[in-house]
């Protein structure tokens, strides 16, 4: 088992003393050094080495999600990391800027130079976390023009349809009929009536 490191027992300690009612203010929990040097941790979700000042390590060391502690001093106890080479999407090299997406959503002057995440969700994450107000952009821009393809598709399916009624409806043809007299044909009765009345005078005589 791997041995707790000086924070982590720190921060356990810390723990057990808010079990102990009015004694915690008695329990004096002090950094003996205060310094700025960068600390390495790692996140407990992916292995993920982050690189903080010393001073804040007492502080990210409490953070806590449903699977438990976010961050370890120690690497053996985190993941093996695996370095991605997924974008940020507002990386100068990312496929939203090079298709001219971003420009499209009036990100173009935005840029990132996160260029190894370690997976799409990753990359969403870092998003809504670094970026939170482009992120929001990019997902109303999205959003509108997703909503906007739905209609043009709905009216498309109308037209469709109309045109198709239309082209099933039955039209009116006129049946020939021949004159009793000639035997010209004539189109239908009404036809026949005006070939009968013109060429050979009233029907009834």
């Amino acid at each position: 088992m791997t041995e707790p490191t000086t924070t982590e027992r720190r921060r356990d300690l810390r723990n057990e003393a808010t079990g102990l009612g009015g004694l915690e203010k008695d329990v004096v929990f002090q950094h003996i050094r205060t310094r700025r040097e960068l600390v390495t941790l790692y996140r407990m979700a992916d292995g993920q080495p982050v690189e903080i000042p010393e001073y804040m390590v007492a502080g990210v060391m409490q953070k806590k999600n449903a699977d438990g502690w976010m961050f370890t001093e120690v690497k053996d106890e985190a993941p093996d990391y695996k370095v991605g080479e997924i974008k940020c999407f507002l990386h100068a090299e990312s496929p939203e800027r090079e298709s001219g997406l971003l420009q499209e959503w009036g990100l173009s002057g935005k840029k990132c130079p996160a260029g190894n995440l370690s997976s799409e969700y990753s990359k969403t994450q870092h998003g809504e976390r670094r970026h939170k107000q482009e992120w929001a952009a990019k997902e109303a821009f999205e959003e509108a023009k997703e909503k906007q393809e739905d209609r043009d598709a709905q009216r498309e399916q109308l037209n469709a349809t109309l045109a198709l009624a239309g082209k099933a409806a039955p039209t009116a043809t006129r049946v020939a009929v021949n004159c009793p007299t000639c035997n010209k044909p004539c189109k239908g009765n009404a036809g026949l009536s005006a070939h009968v009345r013109g060429a050979h005078g009233d029907a009834s005589e």
